[in-house]
């Protein structure tokens, strides 16, 4: 099992079955009233600022820029050079 965190978003990946694993997350979930899981299960998904894909077992990612993004200006060098991204 690989588990990634960052504040509150988790990202799993597993070997266990579908049922298997909503069993494990249903039981966490009963442990403490203040854990609440948003569970879905799906091919490919956007991790903070990756997708992640799984393709045929082998995960696949790349870089993603949600569609709300603002531009930023990155200064490079002298303060007159800059980077717009």
């Amino acid at each position: 099992m690989c588990c990634c965190r960052y504040i509150d978003d988790v990202f799993m990946t597993t070997n266990l079955s579908k049922d298997e694993m909503l069993q494990q997350l249903n039981e966490t979930m009963k442990t403490d009233p203040n854990i609440k899981i948003t569970i879905t299960i799906n091919q490919s998904l956007e991790y903070l600022d990756a997708t992640i894909e799984n393709n045929n077992g082998q995960l696949k990612t790349t870089i993603y820029h949600k569609s709300a993004r603002e531009p930023y200006i990155l200064p490079k060098g002298k303060q007159t050079d800059f980077v717009i991204s």
